[in-house]
């Protein structure tokens, strides 16, 4: 591989990661107003079925919702 070519495959694949890392956090804006279990589950009731990687970045950031809420919970108990 040329130096050329190299370079130009290391700026797409840092392009690539940059995009993919912007996604997920316009994703977990989205996902911030689901913050009690109800709400959280009935999102995850619709992405259940699903087996793609986007339902499991979805199952993920609610899950982390989820604890959030207990943390929340706990701490104001």
């Amino acid at each position: 591989m040329t130096t050329s070519a190299l370079w130009t495959t290391v700026k797409d694949e840092l392009r690539e990661r940059r995009e993919a890392r912007a996604a997920l956090s316009r994703l977990r804006a989205d996902l911030q107003h689901y913050r009690t279990p109800a709400e959280i589950d009935d999102l995850l009731a619709s992405v259940d079925s699903e087996d793609s990687p986007d339902a499991y970045m979805i199952r993920g950031i609610l899950s982390d919702n989820l604890r959030a809420y207990h943390s929340r919970q706990a701490v104001s108990a």
